[in-house]
């Protein structure tokens, strides 16, 4: 915030808030982040925390948005991107653009950032968004809940 006041930052965000989180922070401060920096995909979709987020003017960006690999090789998205000549990773970001979530994929060389960019070019139908959503099982696939994580300093 004092680098906001000092005008060296236009915004400020948060990683890993839950609500419960931002509402504390905002009280505490005054202040509302812009941007809230989640573990957000297929099978992980965090929809309390985006519905909060929507619902206060904060952007949702997903951090991990294809899962580290793991959610490519779902016989579902497989499936849709086999059908639509598309990259799985094509169609995992589509489902976030479509969502109007913010994504930063990684990309480890030239090629998957070509793959990356080609997910703008192409829309998916309502029936394979809904089909992807419900791959939704609630459960981060790295164990880091931001309520309860200890690193060796402590709560984090």
């Amino acid at each position: 915030m004092r680098l906001q006041e000092e005008g060296r930052v236009r915004s400020i965000g948060v990683a890993n808030f839950t609500p419960e989180l931002i509402k504390d922070i905002t009280s505490d401060s005054g202040v509302s982040p812009v941007i809230n920096q989640v573990e957000l995909h297929p099978r992980f979709q965090q929809r309390d925390v985006r519905a909060y987020n929507a619902s206060n003017g904060i952007l949702t960006q997903a951090w991990s948005p294809l899962e580290h690999g793991l959610v490519l090789t779902n016989p579902e998205i497989v499936e849709i991107a086999k059908r639509l000549e598309r990259s799985p990773a094509q169609v995992v970001l589509r489902w976030h653009i479509q969502n109007g979530f913010v994504v930063i994929p990684k990309a480890a060389d030239s090629k998957h950032l070509a793959d990356n960019f080609a997910a703008w070019d192409f829309e998916l139908s309502e029936a394979d968004m809904a089909r992807i959503s419900s791959l939704d099982q609630n459960q981060s696939s790295f164990g880091l809940d931001p309520m309860t994580y200890q690193s060796e300093r402590g709560r984090s």
